[in-house]
This record gives structure tokens, sequence and C-alpha cells, in this order.
């Protein structure tokens, strides 16, 4: 078993994204060690961030779960002027918005990569002038 904490998985994920961020970005500025060249390139990116909203949407419930158990079992605390019941039901019911998005962002996704699949690739003719 892998001996990275969720902490750690979480911040490499999120340093994941920007990482492809900045590739995009070196595809958008023609830079010369661009890897992002085909059609395909595209489609195998948004395939990848279709599979990560996908697993998001278990990480959100599971985490709204975590939190939820902590407050039960009484290991949550907070300032007596505020309202820890409240507080935790307020985490959950944004843990639940992120389900939503997540689920979301996997439809726009697939959709994205279902668009691309009629498409071909065509190099541009060098012999044909502009």
């Amino acid at each position: 078993m892998d001996r990275t904490t969720a902490i750690q998985q979480a911040g490499i994920a999120a340093e994941a994204v920007n990482g492809t961020n900045q590739r995009l970005r070196a595809a958008l500025e023609h830079w010369d060690d661009v890897d992002l060249k085909r059609l395909k390139d595209a489609y195998e990116v948004a395939c990848s961030l279709k599979l990560m909203a996908q697993r998001l949407t278990l990480t959100t419930t599971q985490l709204a779960t975590i939190v939820g158990e902590w407050h039960e079992e009484g290991h949550l605390h907070t300032a007596p002027a505020i309202d820890a019941d409240a507080t935790v039901a307020d985490y959950r019911a944004a843990m639940a918005r992120a389900h939503t998005a997540s689920i979301a962002l996997f439809t726009a996704f697939d959709d994205a990569t279902k668009s691309l699949v009629p498409i071909g690739w065509k190099d541009p003719d060098a012999t044909t002038s502009a």
C-alpha cells in the first residue's frame, strides 16, 4: 500500500493540475518543448480530467462522512459562541455542493471527450499556399 498521506496526495493532485496548466500554456505559446501536439493529446488530457472529476465525487462524500463522524464522536470543539453542530452542518452542506459540482465537472468533461470523437487530424499541406 502507498504510504503517501491523504494530505500529500491532495497536494500532489493540485500540483499535477498546475503542471497540466503549464504544459497547456506551453502549447498555446508554441514553445519548443511542447508535448501537446495533436488532437489525441487534447482528448487524453480531457479523459484524464474526466476521471479525476469522477473520483472527486467519492472524495467529497468521504470527507463529509469523516468530519461528521469526528463531530459525533466528540473530537471536534469550537469556541463557546460558535455552534459546532451548525458549523459541521455547514461543512457537510458545502461538501454536498462540491459533490454536485464534481458530478457536473465529470459530465462536462464527458461531453467534451464525446465531442472530439468524430473529429480527425489533418496535417497542413505544406504545398498549399495561403
